[in-house]
């Protein structure tokens, strides 16, 4: 996988992530959301799963992870989620 494309598409979901954050604390705070094209595919109860999720569905590896959370909060690997 080229690193580039996958920088890009952690960055640009992030970025989503970062502008829908306070929506996203009223409901799921404390879940892992998995993020693919700036868009969440679906809340998690902790980051393997959201791993696994994102692993089974997006064979190019395509997506990122983040805690739902305001504490700055450093997910190691699954911040950078590729395979």
């Amino acid at each position: 996988m080229d690193a580039q494309i996958l920088s890009q598409e952690v960055d640009a979901n992030f970025d989503f992530f970062q502008r829908r954050l306070s929506e996203f604390l009223e409901d799921q705070a404390g879940k892992f959301a998995l993020l693919r094209h700036s868009t969440v595919v679906g809340f998690y109860s902790d980051p393997g799963a959201a791993d696994e999720e994102g692993h089974a569905k997006f064979a190019d590896g395509l997506y990122s992870i983040q805690e739902v959370t305001d504490e700055p909060v450093n997910l190691g690997l699954y911040s950078n989620a590729g395979h």
